[in-house]
């Protein structure tokens, strides 16, 4: 913990000389990383294949290729964000001018996940540094290969005194906690979430939390079933269903259940094989403790498995998996995020017992309406409240750096990608210049009726 208490007075220190209010100094940081990436693609997917079994097309379409996006995004637009904004000024302020400007926060902490591990820490970390922060990024202890690889790589071409990653564990995130950051950006569940927004509020630290939640896949009648399933089989079993905005759980229409799940498993097998566990594409869950959740939940729901259910605990491994009920019927696996490859397919008989079931949870993270009628759509999007959608499709929202990410509830608060992440990571200051010689009388006591006549001419 010396370390961690020298790297933060360091970065303190460092943060007060003004260099990262230099844009410019911004931009070089970035691009430093943009180079460290690019020159060292294949140990980083390397080593997200030792800790998660993920395959390296799918970590650079999942991690990698999402942080080149958000670098070129960022390198080309901060000059302009950091720009002054102006404002328009009121009648009765003149003369006058007035604008805004975005300032760093300062020395920020950013707490990964171990999903996408890659993604999670550089994504925010680009926005942080774009808004001319300091940062710590903490990385988790269930990805200790790619925190060495990143870790090597970071003190070969960056500045520590800006930028700094370690591998964090629960007592060392605890410890450092404790020092009084400018801001906290945290990715993960809501239970650490809780925690943390406990512990910045000592503080009264800003605080981002990118958590998760039962996020549904809602099939109406109109859809196209077909392509349905095949975009909820990928959005699903990507990266073994550890992803914070896979479908959870779907909601088909009980006329359609059987064609959904026709098509469902034929484009798993068509992704996967007939044994997954096989497959080079496939990946593995990241602990023991994972796998004995998951499994205890299929065993629990054992009667209603369609599909799968298969477990090699000693591999880390569990099969895609669906599980078949009426929307009435109890389900272990419905009780809890699943963040695994098991899928709950859900029959409803009208489409106000979908929404009324959706809307009887948490608030969601992600929502992934499927409809052919775009009547449909905007009662769909106004019935439930969630944090982003995909409409026919699963996940994508969150590739696109032009649109923000990010929850609502229980699901998190804060979002970022793009410009988001600049606003997300600094303080809007707003600024009112009047002419020094250029007083108004009417404003300062004494008062009279005809100063009181001339405020309410203004002021109505």
């Amino acid at each position: 913990m010396t370390e961690l208490s020298t790297v933060y007075k360091n970065q303190k220190k460092y943060f007060e000389t003004g260099e990262t209010l230099v844009v410019s100094n911004r931009l070089d940081q970035l691009r430093l990383l943009d180079t460290m990436l690019r020159d060292n693609e294949e140990i980083l997917l390397s080593s997200l294949t030792l800790d998660l079994g993920k395959a390296p097309e799918e970590s650079y379409l999942s991690e990698l290729g999402l942080v080149y996006q958000s670098l070129q995004l960022t390198l080309k637009k901060t000059q302009k964000w950091s720009q002054r904004q102006r404002k328009k000024t009121p009648l009765y302020l003149w003369p006058g001018k007035s604008w805004t400007q975005a300032m760093p926060y300062g020395q920020t902490l950013i707490i990964n996940a171990f999903n996408y591990p890659l993604l999670l820490s550089l994504d925010p970390l680009v926005g942080a540094v774009s808004a001319g922060n300091v940062a710590m990024v903490a990385l988790s202890e269930r990805t200790p290969n790619f925190n060495a690889v990143l870790t090597k790589l970071s003190q070969q071409y960056l500045n520590s005194n800006w930028i700094y990653f370690y591998e964090g564990n629960k007592e060392r995130n605890q410890l450092l906690l404790t020092e009084r950051f400018d801001k906290i950006f945290f990715t993960g569940s809501a239970t650490v979430g809780k925690s943390i927004l406990k512990a910045a509020s000592q503080h009264l630290t800003p605080v981002t939390l990118e958590l998760g939640g039962k996020s549904p896949a809602l099939i109406t009648q109109t859809a196209d079933i077909k392509r349905a399933a095949q975009r909820v089989a990928w959005g699903k079993f990507l990266n073994v269903g550890q992803t914070c905005v896979a479908p959870d759980y779907c909601l088909v229409p009980k006329e359609s259940v059987e064609l959904f799940k026709s098509e469902l498993i034929k484009e798993t097998e068509k992704m996967y094989g007939k044994n997954p566990f096989s497959s080079e594409d496939y990946g593995r869950l990241v602990n023991s403790q994972t796998v004995e959740r998951l499994a205890r939940l299929i065993e629990e729901d054992n009667s209603f498995v369609v599909y799968g259910g298969e477990v090699k605990a000693s591999e880390k491994y569990i099969g895609p998996t669906v599980i078949q009920a009426e929307i009435t019927q109890p389900l272990a696996s419905m009780k809890e995020e699943l963040f695994g490859p098991i899928l709950p397919v859900m029959t409803y008989e009208t489409l106000e017992e979908a929404l009324d079931f959706i809307r009887s949870g948490e608030s969601p993270l992600a929502f992934y309406p499927f409809v052919g009628e775009r009547s449909e759509e905007s009662l769909l999007l106004n019935a439930v409240q969630f944090g982003g959608a995909t409409i026919n499709d699963t996940i994508l929202h969150l590739a696109n750096h032009h649109l923000p990410f990010g929850g609502v509830g229980q699901s998190g608060m804060g979002s970022y990608h793009g410009i988001q992440s600049f606003k997300e990571f600094s303080h809007e200051k707003a600024v009112l210049k009047r002419q020094p010689k250029f007083i108004l009388p009417i404003m300062s006591a004494p008062y009279s009726k005809r100063k009181d006549s001339l405020i309410r001419k203004f002021l109505k």
